[in-house]
């Protein structure tokens, strides 16, 4: 059973600023969500506590899944740059 993906439009808006190759990274792993909505584990601390959550290429990308739907809730970078 297929399940419905959802962006918030933050989430959409982040998107515009990545290359290509980061999206397609990103959509190639929320695709997965369709079929295996609960396939990552939940973060339990932070900013993003109560959501699940997969590494995609640079970027973690935070969801949740809810009444039989994925939300894409946010993409945060996985390693920030030390500044020189």
């Amino acid at each position: 059973m297929k399940v419905e993906v959802r962006w918030t439009a933050e989430a959409l808006d982040l998107l515009t600023y990545l290359t290509q190759s980061d999206q397609r990274v990103i959509f190639n792993k929320a695709s997965r969500l369709q079929t295996f909505p609960e396939m990552y584990p939940t973060c339990v601390t932070g900013r993003f506590s109560g959501c699940r959550c997969f590494v995609a290429g640079n970027w973690v990308v935070y969801y949740r899944f809810v009444s039989g739907t994925v939300f894409i809730r946010g993409i945060w970078p996985a390693r920030i740059p030390l500044p020189e």
